[in-house]
């Protein structure tokens, strides 16, 4: 096929898949591509210039943007390319882990801004790492598969880092959180497994500092970020003791209190009563309906 792809070297493990390919030269052509898993697209730009690209779907002929040396594709968002052509190449495709990419960058759900910043991926210190990881993969000598991995972890931090500023720009220029940061924050707080977060979790959940976080999440909701952390906290709270048999103890532990009456104390501020008090309130309140 015009332009199809041969892989000539892999190189794989438990979080990341390493693969250099040729692609075929080719005419002009429009396609769309799927990939499966967050991948980094490695390729040398020839003198034919670069082809255009769109992460999701276009919206306008404008959409398109000229595709960098690195180019961030994540998992099952539409690539649209127009290219003019180019002779027969080589590329590099690195192949994240979803979970590992996920737990590292953060990088979930992306807006349509960072969607265009994927692009052209002008992460000062990702394009040098990446270098560094083709002459290992053409080395291949002792220890190489040691650095490989190390340098995977570290695109994967450097990535990080990059968006995390992108977002700090955007947000501070607008003064308020994206709805997918306020979302991020309320799924964090669903999860009953762990514990409740602190501001400096949540602030990296949102890919800011935490002053900024403080600051815009009580621009955007009227309340501080604490004081929604600690309704959450109790409605956990009052929901276990009305529909659960677990000991006050147990549920102070749970909630991430140190001590019982510290648990006690902070909740008879909330409700007027202690939560031994109010479990036996609500459930007689319910015996008599």
């Amino acid at each position: 096929m015009d332009g199809g792809y041969r892989t000539i070297e892999e190189v794989a493990s438990a979080n990341l898949r390493i693969e250099r390919l040729i692609q075929d030269g080719s005419g002009p052509f429009e396609r769309v591509h799927s990939i499966h898993h967050p991948s980094l697209v490695y390729i040398r730009t020839g003198p034919e210039g670069p082809a255009l690209g769109c992460l999701g779907e276009p919206r306008s002929y404008d959409a398109f943007a000229p595709f960098g040396t690195a180019v961030l594709v994540p998992a099952h968002v539409p690539l649209h390319v127009r290219s003019p052509g180019f002779p027969t190449r080589e590329m590099i495709l690195l192949r994240f882990d979803d979970a590992q990419f996920e737990r590292l960058t953060g990088l979930s759900t992306l807006t349509e801004a960072e969607l265009r910043a994927c692009v052209d991926l002008r992460a000062r210190d990702v394009v040098p790492l990446v270098d560094r990881l083709v002459r290992e993969l053409t080395r291949n000598g002792p220890g190489s598969d040691a650095i490989i991995a190390g340098l995977s972890l570290t695109i994967l931090g450097e990535l990080a880092h990059h968006f995390a500023s992108l977002r700090e720009r955007d947000g501070q220029h607008s003064g308020v959180l994206a709805a997918w940061q306020i979302s991020r924050i309320e799924k964090r707080l669903e999860q009953e497994g762990r514990g409740f977060p602190d501001i400096e979790e949540l602030a990296k959940l949102c890919g800011i500092g935490r002053r900024h976080l403080m600051r815009a999440y009580k621009a955007t909701t009227g309340a501080t970020v604490m004081e929604r952390v600690e309704r959450s906290m109790f409605e956990r709270a009052t929901h276990m003791l009305e529909e659960g048999d677990v000991s006050i103890k147990e549920l102070a532990a749970m909630l991430g209190f140190a001590r019982q009456g510290s648990f006690s104390t902070a909740f008879r501020r909330r409700f007027g009563m202690t939560p031994s008090e109010w479990r036996a309130w609500r459930r007689g309140d319910r015996m008599l309906h």
